[in-house]
């Protein structure tokens, strides 16, 4: 079946522009002395060259370069130049039924290595198996090994054994397609960043000045400003409503009163404010959500980098960063990998070190009530992001250690604004039972330290060595019943504020997410294979917390409470459909996919009669019966398609998750026939199609590329002029959630 994109065209000849070829026999080489020659083992590895030791070296080979490195692969897959997964045998081999041939090379270059004194469980076979997950990799002149911990979405999708050859592209008629497929992603990019938020501005001759006055009309200002409180703010809370407020209107007055990294953290809410605003906001500018997005962020990283961040770093250049950790959870920064997320989140960690935000406010009795409150809110909102990122990426928490209390149980209103400065009204704290507008941080400074203990337990663990079964089951109570107590405080508000029911709502679904995720990763060990014939209630409490995180998924996707804007800001016209919590998608789009991943591998061992599914009690909303789940499992992959062009990641998780959810079908008799390879074959259409229709839908760009007549008018052509920030004196103020 031909594909739907040529890959002959132009994508193909842009690859070959950055593919060089060199052989060893076209360098120059000096000749060795024939004592070197005979000290070389048969099946040398060099940076440039293997010799099988089956196989008799071919007149004219050149020689090996002098700089060498060992290689981790079997000889069978360098000699073919075929990716390797490092087993014992490993996959391709296994395929090409050439287990027998699978071999790895011994380290030449010192005998402590072919004694056995290297890595613990090495040996000069073969290397370290300690983890199927273990995936070394070039880069430059060293070989970077990783290690995915269970968290991560390749660990999650191998449980699916028999999709997994298709999923990860190995299977030798499926592969040529899949990395067609694969290849596809970068029609999705554009305008990489690849070290946001430490460099590479784009735009030469930006300025202060041309940054200020690039600005949207101040309404448009105000509203993104609202929308990120209305909905980030929630889940994140970095400000202080009342104090954030005051600066703004400040700011209106007099732009160059405030400083490089006051406007940092000032773009960076206005790109976060664009994704969670209704395109309608602006209509007024002739330019779309995703070009404005792509400005913020440019300012931001410029005012960013120069400031004094690295040399005198302070609580506005720690939330700076922290909205730019947001910004790359979502993925509205095109370019970079998931690696560079965990970097960037270990250098706020050791910023937030160095402010001493993890020490305890005993030792700082300088400090105002006012002051070390928001100290205390964004060392948690910073254990919160750290736990995210550990979650996603398959690594550790760092910070564990540390006696910082957690905030104080109060609302927004006893912080307020004095001759003498913003103070803390005293007294004001509540009872931990007590609905206050830090209610959400007070529980969720109780759950951080068992999330973290368990994320870092279990991504550092294997199968090998996976806790005994006592403590999961006893980590396993303890997180439901913290989760029962927060639903009974925050439903208590949705309830009772009928209102105002969407924050406590979304956060009290936030938490469900936090906590399902975790208890995902903590039954993992005992769902892989073959432990979930032994621990039957592991995988039922799979089953159960996946319907419980894509629950809220459909609750966020298709929400039944909406989110009203002031009329003072924009008025929207009449009719208009806005879905808020649609932001709140990409901030826990990890946990979504790591649940579809778990349903259709569970999916597939009910349809071998091998698990069970868990008993109702009457309570639950979710699918009940191994129909339901397949069901349900199609609707949200369509929920995934609809969000695949918003960056190469959602392209990538798309791509991993329709394969997974066909390979599932073609394997329970649900394809039209001509085997599972043909039945992904029509999976890759439609992946192809959502392509073209993406780039249809956003006029040629994808994730927000070059500016298309479909999306808002080309960039200009409408005539609007960039309106300095104070022009619009009496426009209307800015309304704050209270």
């Amino acid at each position: 079946m031909a594909p739907l994109l040529e890959s002959r065209g132009l994508l193909a000849q842009g690859w070959k522009c950055h593919i060089v070829c060199a052989s060893p026999s076209s360098r120059p080489t000096k000749k060795k002395p024939s004592t070197m020659e005979s000290e070389q083992p048969a099946g040398y590895f060099s940076t440039f060259s293997i010799l099988d030791p089956n196989r008799p070296n071919p007149e004219g080979t050149g020689k090996p370069q002098k700089r060498n490195r060992r290689v981790y692969v079997c000889i069978p897959c360098h000699r073919r130049k075929l990716r390797c997964d490092k087993g014992q045998p490993c996959s391709r081999c296994i395929q090409a039924d050439a287990a027998d041939e699978c071999v790895y090379q011994k380290f030449p270059f010192s005998s402590k290595h072919e004694s056995g004194s290297g890595e613990p469980g090495e040996t000069p076979q073969s290397p370290a198996r300690d983890s199927p997950q273990t995936t070394p990799g070039p880069s430059g002149s060293e070989a970077r090994p990783r290690l995915h911990g269970v968290t991560h979405w390749s660990t999650v999708a191998s449980e699916f054994r028999e999709g997994w050859p298709y999923i990860a592209g190995l299977d030798p008629k499926w592969g040529p397609r899949y990395r067609h497929l694969q290849s596809l992603k970068y029609l999705v990019a554009a305008l990489p960043v690849h070290h946001f938020p430490f460099g590479e501005i784009c735009h030469c001759s930006e300025s202060r000045e041309n940054a200020l006055q690039s600005l949207p009309p101040r309404p448009v200002v105000d509203t993104l400003v609202r929308c990120y409180f209305e909905v980030i703010h929630p889940i994140y809370r970095l400000l202080h409503p009342a104090e954030y407020e005051f600066e703004l209107q400040a700011f209106w007055m007099n732009v160059n009163h405030f400083s490089e990294e006051w406007l940092a953290q000032f773009f960076m809410i206005l790109a976060l404010g664009c994704q969670a605003a209704p395109a309608q906001v602006f209509a007024s500018t002739g330019r779309r959500p995703s070009s404005w997005t792509d400005q913020f962020l440019n300012s931001s990283q410029y005012f960013l980098c120069r400031s004094p961040f690295v040399s005198t770093p302070t609580l506005t250049s720690a939330r700076t960063l922290c909205l730019g950790v947001i910004a790359r959870i979502m993925d509205i920064v095109k370019g970079g990998e998931t690696s560079q997320l965990a970097s960037l989140m270990g250098y706020l960690g050791r910023m937030a070190v160095s402010l001493h935000l993890n020490r305890t406010s005993a030792l700082f009795p300088e400090l105002l009530p006012y002051e070390v409150e928001i100290r205390r809110r964004l060392w948690l909102t910073i254990q919160l992001l750290e736990l995210q990122v550990a979650m996603r990426t398959g690594t550790s928490c760092t910070y564990q250690d540390y006696d910082a209390e957690p905030p104080l149980n109060i609302n927004d209103t006893s912080i307020y604004h004095t001759g003498q400065g913003w103070v803390l009204e005293q007294g004001a704290a509540k009872s931990d039972l007590a609905l206050t507008d830090g209610t959400f941080q007070t529980r969720l400074s109780d759950l951080i330290p068992i999330l973290s203990e368990i994320t870092t337990t279990v991504n550092q663990t294997t199968a090998q060595t996976a806790l005994k079964y006592d403590k999961i089951q006893a980590w396993d109570e303890q997180l439901r019943r913290k989760v029962r107590e927060a639903a009974s405080v925050l439903l208590m508000a949705a309830q009772s504020q009928a209102n105002y029911s969407f924050r406590p709502r979304i956060q009290l679904e936030f938490l469900r997410v936090l906590v399902n995720r975790s208890l995902l990763a903590l039954h993992h060990h005992y769902i892989s294979a073959p432990r979930f014939r032994q621990f039957p209630a592991s995988s039922q409490a799979v089953i159960n917390s996946s319907l419980e995180i894509l629950s809220v998924h459909q609750s966020w996707y298709q929400p039944s409470h909406g989110l009203d804007y002031p009329s003072s800001s924009i008025a929207l016209p009449e009719g208009t459909t806005h879905r808020p919590t649609a932001t709140l998608l990409d901030i826990c789009r990890d946990s979504f996919g790591a649940a579809m991943l778990y349903l259709i591998t569970s999916c597939r061992r009910l349809s071998l009669n091998v698990i069970q599914l868990p008993p109702t009690d009457g309570r639950q909303q979710h699918a009940t019966s191994q129909a339901e789940i397949v069901r349900l499992v199609q609707t949200q992959l369509e929920d995934f398609r609809e969000r695949a062009c918003r960056s190469p990641s959602h392209y990538d998780e798309y791509i991993s998750l329709a394969v997974a959810e066909g390979c599932l079908r073609g394997l329970m008799g649900g394809s039209n026939g001509g085997g599972l390879t043909a039945g992904l074959m029509e999976v890759a259409d439609r992946i192809e199609r959502t392509v073209l229709e993406g780039k249809l839908w956003t006029g040629g760009g994808g994730g927000g590329g070059e500016e298309g007549t479909g999306g808002g008018g080309v960039e200009g052509s409408t005539g609007f002029t960039p309106v300095t920030p104070g022009g619009f004196e009496g426009a209307g103020g800015f309304i704050f959630p209270h």
